[in-house]
């Protein structure tokens, strides 16, 4: 196996052993959190998705690869033009544009607020001494 190819996608990989630890309750909450965490932040700076920052022609988005949800292409105007576009624009209609709009980026969203909500759900139950883990 060629980990060089395998490597740039950890935080799926972290996912499938977090998704897998909670299901079996081999791993507790602390170790959840971190793996859930550690992917959550893969999907938002690592990602391989299209870029998405707004360029001069009217209704239409660049189309470079770029790294992570939050991060733009090689284009210095692009490289943090995207968490402006979503925090700054106001409107849940807009907002929901730019996080899906096309089937990759809107899979990438997904894992995020997927990793997101199951990050805060296991913090929560580290922090008040529930949740399985180990047996």
């Amino acid at each position: 196996m060629d980990w060089r190819k395998v490597l740039p996608y950890w935080g799926l990989i972290a996912l499938v052993i977090a998704v897998a630890g909670w299901m079996t309750s081999d791993i507790g909450p602390i170790g959840l959190t971190v793996l859930f965490g550690l992917s959550f932040l893969w999907f938002l700076f690592q990602a391989p998705v299209p870029c998405g920052a707004p360029i001069r022609k009217e209704g239409q988005t660049c189309r470079n690869n770029a790294r992570g949800l939050l991060r733009g292409c090689h284009i210095e105007q692009h490289k943090w033009q995207r968490v402006r576009s979503i925090a700054v624009r106001p409107g849940l209609h807009r907002t929901q544009h730019e996080l899906f709009p096309d089937k990759k980026t809107g899979l990438g969203t997904l894992g995020a607020i997927v990793t997101l909500v199951c990050t805060l759900t296991t913090t929560t139950l580290a922090l008040l001494g529930r949740g399985g883990g180990g047996g």
